[in-house]
């Protein structure tokens, strides 16, 4: 009687490396929630998309002068169509932030901020260059507003100011504003208006939000 050994064969792709990497999946926050497939569409004929899937972004979190350090994560994708970061076509979100401009000044952060929950609070758009820092500021939280007919509740409101300005003319952040933004709890911006300080005065609307769909 003969015995014959028995081999058991097994498919190479069974076999996981032991090297594996698994990227941590920044989701999105209630007030910019920009999960994978929303969209938004403005009063300007602008529309802010996101990408079907979340997407890999590898990006370098070391500051401008230091050595180098990289760091990957799987975020939204922003389809941008002017709303944000002219004239770029993208740019990921990291919950309150979105990746920084192609136009922007070599030194500022990866991620700059677009808004914060805290009323009162500032948060970095972009580092300081010859003497101007551009600063966001959130200076309402939990109120309401109204775009044309429809009511939004639990609205952050906030502000881009130049340091600058409040350096220069003693003024506050609130009257060196150039920009006011409005983001509306499990909507996102709703509202954007702007103007040219000091020459104008007033603020106008830039873009308001007409229809938008969420997709968790």
């Amino acid at each position: 009687m003969f015995l014959f050994p028995l081999i058991s064969c097994k498919k190479s792709n069974d076999i996981l490396p032991d090297d594996v990497i698994v990227y941590d999946t920044i989701k999105p926050l209630e007030y910019f929630p920009a999960f994978p497939g929303s969209y938004w569409i403005y009063d300007n004929n602008d529309t802010l998309k996101v990408a079907d899937q979340y997407k890999m972004y590898i990006f370098n979190t070391a500051g401008y002068s230091a050595i180098p350090v990289y760091d990957t994560l799987i975020l939204p994708k922003l389809i941008l169509n002017g709303v944000f970061n002219p004239p770029d076509t993208f740019a990921y979100v990291k919950e309150y932030s979105i990746s920084k401009s192609s136009r922007s000044n070599y030194r500022d952060p990866v991620f700059k901020g677009i808004l914060s929950l805290n009323e009162g609070s500032e948060f970095v758009i972009g580092a300081a260059s010859h003497g101007h820092r551009i600063t966001g500021k959130t200076i309402k939280v939990d109120t309401t507003i109204f775009i044309g007919s429809n009511e939004y509740r639990n609205v952050i409101i906030t502000i881009h100011f130049d340091y600058a300005c409040v350096n220069s003319t003693g003024g506050t952040p609130e009257e060196c504003a150039s920009v006011r933004e409005y983001y509306a709890k499990n909507i996102g911006l709703i509202k954007r208006e702007r103007r040219n300080y000091p020459v104008e005065t007033d603020f106008i609307k830039e873009i308001g939000l007409i229809k938008y769909e969420i997709k968790k």
